[in-house]
């Protein structure tokens, strides 16, 4: 295997699929890159085998043939080096990397030994970048963090003919975005760990491609392709979850009540599990943050903001983490805040932005 490359191509390359690579090093293979030379083209894939990324990109290819590198060698490497261009071969099974001054050579393994990687799967559907990096954005705050409910430690994928539904909750809050799309019907639970690396290869593309297979499913955009194992297990009936006819109505400015609840939960210490007590009246809402338990029982914070509200005077408690991250995930200037009972789950809307819905289960204090 011989090859020339503009050093920034490679570089480049490496920086997308060196992630993938497996760093705790039990199996030295996967800790390694695979480079593959041909047709004037060099493929570059990396795979821990939960999860792999592939990128293709031109060089001038002397003599075909592969090869594997450790791919945080690699990715040093390439990064340090400050010429325009380098020429790559295989010698004595050593990665020669040479510029007009200087030479490197890096151990290698066996292309053989590198796992059979596959890049698209059946059924595949195309969608615009931005609006599956939106729904991602928008919902996967809400994934389980608890291995316990490993099915839900990811964003379900639920396409249904005309939609597909994002969705994530972790039991005590979800969250639904809908796409609107004509695609064939599947549905996956992708796992966090796939969709942040989706955010990171996804940017500067316009369209990606999605297609699943078994237990895997695959994501193709310009010359990069990332593919993945599912979780597996059955997702929860979300579309139950979600109250229709909740009677009680707040609307309030998006900005304002955000702002509100950061300022009362100034007096926790940690947000988790922390309560914020929301009193609603017909032309305010208050929030009551106030500590119970702890060496600084009493301390209280109480923001009133204006809110347009129909009903009679009620009071609910929320999860302020919960709260905070339901309203930030909206864009519009106003949410809606429907609600029934002390301690039965709320919707979260908003009229300038249909797509997306927030449910939360109120706290008993």
């Amino acid at each position: 295997m011989k090859f020339k490359i503009n050093k920034e191509v490679i570089k480049e390359g490496v920086k997308k699929v060196a992630p993938a690579a497996d760093k705790k090093g039990a199996i030295p293979i996967l800790s390694n890159v695979l480079l593959n030379v041909s047709d004037n083209t060099l493929t570059l894939a990396a795979t821990d085998l939960d999860l792999g990324v592939a990128t293709v990109v031109s060089c001038d290819a002397v003599e075909e043939g592969s090869i594997t590198v450790n791919a945080q060698k690699l990715q040093k490497l390439v990064s340090s080096l400050s010429v325009e261009e380098i020429e790559c071969e295989v010698e004595e099974n050593m990665f020669i990397i040479r510029t007009m001054k200087s030479k490197f050579a890096l151990a290698t393994l066996p292309s053989d030994e590198f796992p059979q990687i596959k890049l698209k799967g059946g059924n595949e559907v195309s969608i615009l970048v931005d609006e599956l990096d939106k729904a991602i954005r928008k919902v996967a705050y809400a994934a389980s963090k608890d291995e316990v409910r490993y099915n839900l430690m990811g964003v379900y994928l639920n396409s249904s003919g005309n939609k597909i539904d994002a969705v994530a909750t972790d039991g005590h809050r979800l969250a639904l975005y809908t796409i609107e799309a004509n695609v064939p019907e599947f549905n996956v639970i992708v796992p966090r760990r796939t969709l942040s690396e989706l955010k990171r290869l996804m940017r500067g593309s316009q369209e990606v491609k999605i297609s699943t297979e078994g237990n895997q499913i695959f994501f193709e955009f310009d010359d990069t392709y990332l593919f993945s194992s599912v979780i597996e297990g059955e997702y929860p009936d979300y579309m139950a979850v979600i109250p229709e006819d909740n009677p009680l109505k707040a609307i309030v400015n998006r900005d304002e009540i955000l702002t509100a609840l950061k300022e009362v939960s100034v007096i926790y210490d940690k947000e988790d599990a922390q309560p914020v007590v929301m009193k609603f009246n017909p032309d305010n809402v208050k929030l009551i943050a106030k500590k119970f338990d702890s060496i600084d029982a009493g301390e209280e914070a109480e923001v009133e903001i204006p809110c347009e509200y129909t009903g009679e005077e009620f009071e609910i408690a929320f999860n302020i983490r919960h709260m905070i991250e339901a309203v930030a995930s909206f864009d519009g200037e106003t949410v809606e805040i429907m609600m029934d009972g002390p301690m039965t789950q709320v919707l979260i809307s908003s009229p300038e932005e249909i797509q997306l819905k927030c449910v939360i289960m109120p706290m008993k204090i």
